[in-house]
């Protein structure tokens, strides 16, 4: 209800699609820091703002940063992702500048695509 009128209809059906999504296990939950021997070793970062409990992953060796929702590209530039639709919009910029503090090399951003520092 919070979105401007034209795109309360999108809203809906989004929020409407949400709910048929069926719930998956949870086998093991992961914390900030945790390291993961998943592709030659890759630490779980925190970056919620997004969605709650938002995680990202750094391959250090690499210097690549998953960043899931935490970051987008516009025009090449790193945003938040979709923040009308972000639940905390403080958290999600706080996140988004804690992985770019990282300086990692490269960023695969759900949204938008690759963003590179070299």
């Amino acid at each position: 209800m919070t979105l401007p009128p034209d795109q309360q209809a999108f809203g809906k059906a989004f929020c409407k699609m949400l709910r048929r999504v069926e719930p998956v296990h949870v086998d093991r939950m992961l914390h900030d820091g945790e390291y993961l021997n998943w592709c030659g070793g890759c630490q779980v970062i925190a970056t919620p703002g997004h969605t709650p409990g938002h995680i990202s992953l750094f391959m250090e060796e690499a210097s690549i940063v998953i960043t899931g929702d935490a970051i987008a590209l516009e025009n090449g530039l790193p945003v938040i992702a979709n923040p009308q639709f972000t639940l905390d919009i403080e958290q999600a910029a706080e996140s988004m500048e804690k992985l770019l503090a990282m300086k990692a090399k490269t960023y695969y951003c759900y949204h938008g695509g690759i963003y590179s520092l070299t």
